[in-house]
């Protein structure tokens, strides 16, 4: 019995000792640490600008359009017959009066030779008609022929003019013909297209050339009926053409709408515009604002973040100073180049933060500075409300 109690008191002690010691070490080990006081944390500066909610605001758009010359005009003979020779090809420059076409005309050359010869035929008659007209008067006058034949002569000269007249009207009308044969630019221009070539028999009318003209564009855009109707002839608007602004003036206003697009068309005149790189069918834009009734405010695009659902997020203090931030879930409604139209619950008593927006999180505590760029904000929202 003795020796089972002695082993027995040597496994406790064996435990308990160690255990002892290791809870010696532990409060020696934590009584020599002095509680340090809390790490202040650092406050973050950041620029604010002063939201200014409103209830509406200008958008800016672009409708476009395309270039067209101002005069474009398919050029044919008026009369029928074979094409003889072509002057000109597709994309050469033609001036107002040039000869670029001709008719075969022989017949109308063999028909010239005739009537030629009947018009001296016809010129002789008379003049035989003169001579026997004056030898009846001077018989008729010395009582040696009767009036009748006087009568008689003058007739027969007169209807020997008659003919030498009808016969030059005839002339006339062969070198009119003639005239016609001979196609002649309209004026100044570009030929587009060449739909015959020579040897080919033509109708009277049938187009030989299109041709545009070189120098007057127009601009033909489509707008809606509110932004047509708005417009005044005669007003000038900036246009932009391969990237570049050309000054139009509104030309004319269609009294008919589109069925396709249900739009009007509206004609800029561009004038003489003398860069070769501008060329009908090139796309032209016409920039307007229609101001669009929303309430919401704009803010820098600088001052967004990204957001959830679609949504952006936008941060704002109650005021200048150390303040608490809060983040309020925006929808952009419009963005331009450097700002955007954004509504929310936005209050008119809210600072928005513009810069490290992206170090803050909801309720963090900032230094807020008022931006330089206040100023430029509100000039913006001046000239928006002033825009139409």
């Amino acid at each position: 019995m003795k020796t089972t109690s002695s082993k027995s008191l040597l496994i406790a002690t064996a435990i308990i000792i160690p255990l002892i010691s290791v809870a010696g070490l532990m409060i020696a080990a934590g009584s020599g640490q002095v509680a340090a006081p809390p790490i202040t944390a650092k406050v973050h500066r950041v620029a604010v600008i002063k939201l200014a909610p409103q209830q509406s605001y200008q958008q800016q758009q672009m409708a476009y359009g395309r270039i067209e010359s101002a005069n474009i005009a398919n050029l044919g003979f008026e009369l029928a017959g074979k094409v003889e020779q072509l002057l000109v090809d597709e994309g050469d420059f033609i001036q107002a009066g040039q000869l670029i076409a001709r008719l075969d005309t022989q017949r109308i050359d063999a028909s010239m030779k005739e009537l030629d010869a009947a018009l001296q035929r016809a010129k002789s008659d008379a003049r035989l008609a003169k001579q026997s007209q004056q030898r009846v008067a001077e018989l008729v006058a010395k009582k040696l022929e009767s009036s009748q034949r006087l009568d008689e002569v003058n007739e027969s000269y007169q209807r020997s003019s008659a003919q030498v007249a009808e016969t030059q009207a005839r002339i006339n009308t062969l070198q009119v013909e003639l005239s016609k044969s001979q196609l002649l630019a309209s004026f100044d221009g570009t030929v587009v297209s060449r739909p015959v070539d020579p040897g080919t028999v033509i109708s009277a009318g049938q187009p030989v050339f299109q041709v545009q003209q070189a120098s007057q564009y127009d601009a033909r855009i489509a707008l809606s009926s509110d932004r047509a109707f708005a417009l005044k002839i005669g007003q000038s608007h900036d246009l932009l053409v391969n990237a570049e602004q050309v000054s139009g003036v509104v030309k004319s206003i269609a009294s008919t709408r589109q069925l396709n697009t249900r739009t009007i068309d509206v004609i800029f005149s561009l004038g003489d515009i003398l860069d070769s790189r501008l060329l009908p069918g090139d796309l032209v834009g016409l920039t307007y604002s229609k101001q669009v009734s929303e309430y919401g405010a704009w803010v820098p695009k600088e001052a967004l973040s990204s957001g959830i659902r679609g949504l952006w997020t936008l941060f704002t203090v109650p005021g200048k100073g150390q303040q608490s931030v809060t983040s309020r879930s925006v929808e952009v409604l419009y963005s331009g180049q450097t700002h955007s139209f954004v509504r929310g619950a936005l209050s008119a008593d809210d600072w928005m933060v513009v810069s490290g927006a992206h170090r803050l999180v909801p309720g963090q505590v900032v230094e807020a500075v008022e931006s330089a760029t206040n100023a430029q904000v509100m000039s913006l929202m001046a000239s928006n409300q002033g825009m139409r």
